[in-house]
């Protein structure tokens, strides 16, 4: 049974394709998702409740413009779908909308927007295909966007154009993609912690989970090889993981790893880790089929998955967080 959606661009935005379904047979198919994804590997797992993110609570968002639209890339197809509503988006983005499409017709060209709403307004950087210089005419026309009062920073291809406060990142810069979202993940792997002194957080981006471990008076390294690794202090090193692993003599001793892979999955990285006695790890991941072929790397070697709970930060789409526990 097919249910009435509640957004009009349903079927023709490509990010929302089970809108339509009950919602027990929504949580079904993401489940089945995650077992087929598993099962590939071999593995049978019972995922948790999924672990729901609510409507408008996406605090980022990256869309496209070409030929004066901007929205999304329609389903299946490289055509540009002029967005005005999606229940997905906080409403701060929403109602910002109407001004930054005004603004991107008169800018001309094509490329992407990236919005990110902060505690002080939104943050927006324009990149376009060619990442050409601003003209005079652009940079007055970017002068009066960044006046708005919404826009606390506004940057064109990497440059500043106007900047009202200090903010951390960039709004391309990673981040969990709604702050509901982060506090659910962040709280699963706070309930793992007792008994842990030493900790190393890989892949750990601006330290979303590093500070947490730290603030709780557990030793932890952060690494990454994001420009955001210096927001950790000494506490960041800057690696590249996928090239330069940790080895496991590198991770000896440790009471609890943390990782939180793009993708593409840890694959280089998890065989490291595999050759430790690590006694915790606990994996977080947007990709279960990465995520399962590194869990197989892990369970072949004498871990075992103790839960693995989803959380639905992508809701209608084919795409589901996943925090998986480990222990030795």
């Amino acid at each position: 049974m097919m249910m009435k959606t509640i957004c009009p661009f349903f079927g023709k935005c490509g990010g929302c394709l089970y809108q339509d379904l009950p919602e027990t047979e929504y949580i079904i198919k993401k489940k089945n998702f995650i077992k087929r994804s598993f099962g590939d590997y071999g593995l049978s797992v019972e995922p948790e409740d999924i672990r729901d993110v609510p409507l408008h609570s996406r605090r980022r968002a990256s869309f496209s413009f070409a030929g004066g639209i901007l929205g999304y890339n329609g389903l299946k197809s490289h055509q540009l779908i002029e967005i005005t509503e999606c229940f997905l988006l906080k409403h701060e983005i929403l109602q910002f909308l109407p001004v930054l499409r005004q603004s991107i017709k008169k800018l001309g060209g094509a490329g992407n927007v990236f919005v990110l709403v902060t505690s002080f307004g939104l943050d927006i950087h324009i990149k376009t295909d060619k990442m050409q210089v601003a003209t005079l005419a652009q940079l007055e026309l970017l002068g009066s966007l960044a006046t708005h009062p919404q826009v606390v920073r506004l940057t064109y291809n990497s440059e500043p154009v106007a900047q009202k406060v200090r903010l951390p990142i960039m709004p391309d810069d990673f981040l969990q993609p709604s702050a509901e979202g982060e506090k659910i993940i962040r709280e699963l792997i706070l309930n793992e912690i007792a008994g842990v002194r030493r900790a190393v957080d890989l892949f750990c981006g601006s330290g979303t989970f590093t500070k947490p471990l730290l603030e709780r008076g557990i030793e932890t390294m952060g690494y990454d090889c994001a420009k955001t690794i210096t927001l950790l202090g000494p506490k960041g090193v800057a690696r590249d993981l996928f090239r330069s692993p940790l080895s496991s003599d590198e991770l000896g001793g440790l009471d609890l790893i943390v990782l939180d892979p793009p993708r593409a999955g840890a694959e280089a990285q998890v065989k490291q880790i595999a050759g430790t006695t690590v006694p915790k790890i606990i994996m977080v991941s947007c990709n279960p089929q990465t995520a399962a072929r590194d869990s197989k790397i892990l369970i072949d070697a004498g871990w075992s998955l103790k839960t693995l709970t989803p959380v639905d930060q992508f809701r209608w789409s084919n795409h589901i967080e996943i925090v998986c526990v480990f222990k030795r």
